[in-house]
C-alpha cells in the first residue's frame, strides 16, 4: 500500500473522504523534496488539528466523551490491578505483567471501539484527547515518582504496560471507525 493511501485512509478517520484525499495529495507533492519522515510528520500534525477543531467546534460534547471514556476504561484498568492482586504470590512474575497487560490494553481497545461507536463524528477526536491527556498525566506522575523515588523493575514494567495502552485505544478507535465509514459507503442512497 502506498504512502498516500495510508495517509488518505488515516486522514479519512478524522475528516471526510474528500478532505482527506485534498490533504494527502498535497502532502504528497511535497514528499518528493522533503522526505518520507516530513510526510509522516506533516500527516500526524494534520490529524492533531483536525482532532483540536473538533474539540473547538463542540467543546462539552467532546468533553463529555473524554469522561465517558475515563469510565469505560476505568472498568478494565481496576479488573486487571484486581485479578494481579488476587494471587499475591505472582505480584511481579511475568504471569502478573501479562495479565495486566492484557486487560489494560484489551481495556483501550474496547474504550475507543466503545467512545467511537456512541458519537461516530466526534469519536476519534476523543480518542485522540483521551490519549494525549492520559499519556502526558502518566508522564508527569512518573517523572514525579522517579524523582521522589528509586527507580525500580516493577514501577518501570508498570509505567510501560500504561504508556503503550494509547495504542490499543486508538486501534480500537479505528476499527470502529472504519467500519462505520465501510457501512456508510455501502448504504443504496435513497
Amino acid at each position: 500500500m502506498r504512502d498516500i493511501d495510508r495517509a488518505q485512509r488515516l486522514l479519512g478517520l478524522f475528516t471526510s473522504a474528500d478532505c482527506a484525499e485534498a490533504i494527502a495529495g498535497d502532502l504528497i507533492e511535497e514528499r518528493r523534496d522533503r522526505g518520507v519522515l516530513w510526510f509522516w510528520r506533516h500527516v500526524l500534525g494534520t490529524v492533531l488539528v483536525v482532532s483540536r477543531g473538533a474539540v473547538a467546534a463542540a467543546p462539552l460534547q467532546t468533553l463529555t466523551l473524554v469522561a465517558a471514556g475515563c469510565v469505560l476504561f476505568a472498568i478494565p484498568a481496576f479488573a486487571g490491578v484486581a485479578a494481579v492482586r488476587l494471587f499475591p504470590q505472582l505480584i511481579g512474575t511475568l504471569v502478573s505483567w501479562i495479565v495486566l497487560s492484557l486487560f489494560w490494553w484489551g481495556g483501550g481497545l474496547w474504550t475507543g471501539a466503545s467512545i467511537v461507536t456512541i458519537a461516530q463524528t466526534r469519536g476519534m477526536a476523543a480518542c485522540v484527547v483521551l490519549a494525549v491527556v492520559g499519556e502526558a498525566l502518566l508522564i508527569g506522575f512518573g517523572l514525579f515518582g522517579a524523582w521522589q523515588h528509586a527507580v525500580s523493575a516493577r514501577s518501570l514494567a508498570f509505567y510501560t504496560i500504561a504508556l503503550l495502552a494509547p495504542a490499543p485505544l486508538l486501534a480500537g478507535g479505528t476499527i470502529a471507525r472504519s467500519r462505520a465509514i465501510a457501512c456508510a459507503s455501502h448504504r443504496p442512497e435513497q
